[in-house]
Protein backbone atom coordinates (compact mmCIF):
# COMPACT_ATOMS: atom_id res chain seq x y z
CA UNK A 1 0.00 0.00 0.00
CA UNK A 2 1.68 3.58 -1.18
CA UNK A 3 1.26 5.57 2.06
CA UNK A 4 2.71 8.52 3.93
CA UNK A 5 4.12 8.33 7.69
CA UNK A 6 2.68 10.76 10.33
CA UNK A 7 4.25 14.22 10.00
CA UNK A 8 6.51 13.23 13.04
CA UNK A 9 7.55 10.18 11.27
CA UNK A 10 6.79 7.83 13.97
CA UNK A 11 3.67 5.78 14.28
CA UNK A 12 1.54 4.09 11.69
CA UNK A 13 1.76 5.19 7.97
CA UNK A 14 -1.42 6.98 7.03
CA UNK A 15 -2.62 6.02 3.45
CA UNK A 16 -3.20 8.20 0.50
CA UNK A 17 -6.01 6.08 -1.20
CA UNK A 18 -9.35 4.74 -0.32
CA UNK A 19 -11.37 2.07 -2.13
CA UNK A 20 -14.42 3.62 -3.23
CA UNK A 21 -17.55 1.48 -3.60
CA UNK A 22 -21.04 2.83 -5.56
CA UNK A 23 -23.81 0.06 -3.36
CA UNK A 24 -26.24 0.32 -6.19
CA UNK A 25 -23.89 -0.89 -8.79
CA UNK A 26 -21.17 -2.41 -7.17
CA UNK A 27 -18.63 0.00 -9.19
CA UNK A 28 -15.53 -0.04 -6.99
CA UNK A 29 -12.27 1.83 -7.76
CA UNK A 30 -9.32 3.24 -5.66
CA UNK A 31 -9.18 7.10 -4.96
CA UNK A 32 -5.86 8.49 -4.12
CA UNK A 33 -5.92 11.44 -1.85
CA UNK A 34 -4.19 13.59 -4.55
CA UNK A 35 -7.67 13.26 -6.28
CA UNK A 36 -9.78 15.56 -3.84
CA UNK A 37 -9.53 19.33 -3.50
CA UNK A 38 -7.10 19.65 -0.65
CA UNK A 39 -8.82 23.04 0.28
CA UNK A 40 -12.20 21.73 0.11
CA UNK A 41 -11.19 18.96 2.59
CA UNK A 42 -9.72 21.75 4.87
CA UNK A 43 -13.02 23.46 5.16
CA UNK A 44 -15.21 19.78 5.64
CA UNK A 45 -12.88 19.28 8.09
CA UNK A 46 -14.39 21.45 11.14
CA UNK A 47 -18.12 20.78 10.12
CA UNK A 48 -17.56 17.03 10.01
CA UNK A 49 -16.09 17.25 13.58
CA UNK A 50 -19.01 19.35 14.60
CA UNK A 51 -21.49 16.75 13.00
CA UNK A 52 -19.74 14.29 14.44
CA UNK A 53 -20.00 15.76 18.26
CA UNK A 54 -23.46 17.50 17.44
CA UNK A 55 -25.19 14.21 16.15
CA UNK A 56 -27.21 17.51 14.53
CA UNK A 57 -27.39 18.08 10.89
CA UNK A 58 -24.53 21.00 10.43
CA UNK A 59 -24.82 23.34 6.88
CA UNK A 60 -22.10 22.98 4.25
CA UNK A 61 -21.21 24.97 1.39
CA UNK A 62 -23.57 25.13 -1.20
CA UNK A 63 -26.86 24.36 0.72
CA UNK A 64 -26.26 20.75 1.49
CA UNK A 65 -25.71 20.09 5.26
CA UNK A 66 -24.15 16.56 6.52
CA UNK A 67 -25.37 14.39 10.11
CA UNK A 68 -22.40 12.23 11.05
CA UNK A 69 -22.12 8.87 13.34
CA UNK A 70 -19.56 7.64 14.69
CA UNK A 71 -20.32 3.81 14.63
CA UNK A 72 -17.92 1.46 15.64
CA UNK A 73 -13.92 2.52 16.00
CA UNK A 74 -12.92 4.53 12.99
CA UNK A 75 -15.83 4.14 10.85
CA UNK A 76 -18.43 7.09 10.47
CA UNK A 77 -22.23 6.96 8.71
CA UNK A 78 -22.99 10.15 6.98
CA UNK A 79 -25.70 11.47 5.59
CA UNK A 80 -26.02 13.88 3.18
CA UNK A 81 -29.07 16.44 2.13
CA UNK A 82 -29.82 19.56 0.30
CA UNK A 83 -31.44 22.58 1.80
CA UNK A 84 -34.10 22.93 -0.79
CA UNK A 85 -35.40 18.96 0.24
CA UNK A 86 -35.31 20.03 3.41
CA UNK A 87 -34.63 16.74 6.12
CA UNK A 88 -35.02 14.35 3.19
CA UNK A 89 -31.65 12.26 2.81
CA UNK A 90 -29.91 12.50 -0.97
CA UNK A 91 -26.85 10.33 -0.16
CA UNK A 92 -25.67 7.90 3.00
CA UNK A 93 -22.43 7.30 3.27
CA UNK A 94 -19.99 4.85 5.42
CA UNK A 95 -16.54 5.61 5.70
CA UNK A 96 -14.53 3.61 7.77
CA UNK A 97 -10.52 3.29 8.55
CA UNK A 98 -10.27 -0.29 8.82
CA UNK A 99 -6.94 -1.90 9.61
CA UNK A 100 -3.88 0.04 9.09
CA UNK A 101 -2.87 -2.64 6.39
CA UNK A 102 -5.44 -2.42 4.15
CA UNK A 103 -6.90 1.06 2.03
CA UNK A 104 -9.54 2.75 3.85
CA UNK A 105 -13.06 1.97 2.46
CA UNK A 106 -16.23 4.37 1.37
CA UNK A 107 -19.39 3.19 0.57
CA UNK A 108 -22.05 4.92 -0.79
CA UNK A 109 -25.45 4.62 -1.39
CA UNK A 110 -27.63 7.00 -3.14
CA UNK A 111 -29.62 7.31 -6.98
CA UNK A 112 -26.36 7.70 -9.62
CA UNK A 113 -28.36 10.84 -10.55
CA UNK A 114 -28.23 12.46 -7.70
CA UNK A 115 -24.27 11.46 -6.50
CA UNK A 116 -23.72 13.21 -9.94
CA UNK A 117 -25.37 16.61 -9.46
CA UNK A 118 -23.47 16.79 -5.86
CA UNK A 119 -20.46 15.52 -7.66
CA UNK A 120 -20.73 17.97 -10.05
CA UNK A 121 -21.44 21.11 -7.27
CA UNK A 122 -18.79 20.63 -4.88
CA UNK A 123 -16.06 18.31 -6.68
CA UNK A 124 -16.28 14.61 -5.27
CA UNK A 125 -18.08 15.41 -1.97
CA UNK A 126 -18.38 12.09 -0.55
CA UNK A 127 -14.84 11.67 -1.09
CA UNK A 128 -13.90 14.60 0.24
CA UNK A 129 -16.24 14.10 3.67
CA UNK A 130 -14.33 10.60 4.02
CA UNK A 131 -10.68 11.99 3.48
CA UNK A 132 -11.70 14.76 6.34
CA UNK A 133 -13.06 12.11 8.52
CA UNK A 134 -9.90 10.09 7.94
CA UNK A 135 -7.84 13.21 8.90
CA UNK A 136 -9.57 14.00 11.94
CA UNK A 137 -9.42 10.23 13.06
CA UNK A 138 -5.60 10.25 12.30
CA UNK A 139 -5.24 13.84 14.42
CA UNK A 140 -6.88 12.88 17.42
CA UNK A 141 -4.80 9.07 17.18
CA UNK A 142 -1.40 10.52 17.11
CA UNK A 143 -2.88 13.25 19.83
CA UNK A 144 -4.27 10.05 22.30
CA UNK A 145 -0.21 8.49 21.31
CA UNK A 146 1.43 11.73 21.67
CA UNK A 147 -0.10 11.29 25.78
CA UNK A 148 0.12 7.66 26.49
CA UNK A 149 4.00 8.38 25.46
CA UNK A 150 4.36 11.44 27.88
CA UNK A 151 2.75 8.68 30.78
CA UNK A 152 4.93 6.03 29.81
CA UNK A 153 8.02 8.10 29.97
CA UNK A 154 6.88 9.91 33.32
CA UNK A 155 6.11 6.27 34.55
CA UNK A 156 9.96 4.96 33.07
CA UNK A 157 11.41 7.96 34.89
CA UNK A 158 9.62 7.43 37.77
CA UNK A 159 10.43 3.69 38.34
CA UNK A 160 14.09 4.30 37.45
CA UNK A 161 14.40 6.29 40.58
CA UNK A 162 12.89 3.77 42.98
CA UNK A 163 15.41 1.82 44.70
CA UNK A 164 13.97 -1.75 45.62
Amino acid sequence: MSAKEYADGRGERMADRLRHITAESGHEAVSPRAGVDGAVIELLRPLVARAIGSGEQVDIPAGYWIRAEERESATLAVEIGHSDTGADVRVSMVVSRGPSHELPVLRVRTGAKTLKQIATELGDLDKCIAWAYLELWEQAHRAKGETLRAILEEERAYWSTVRW
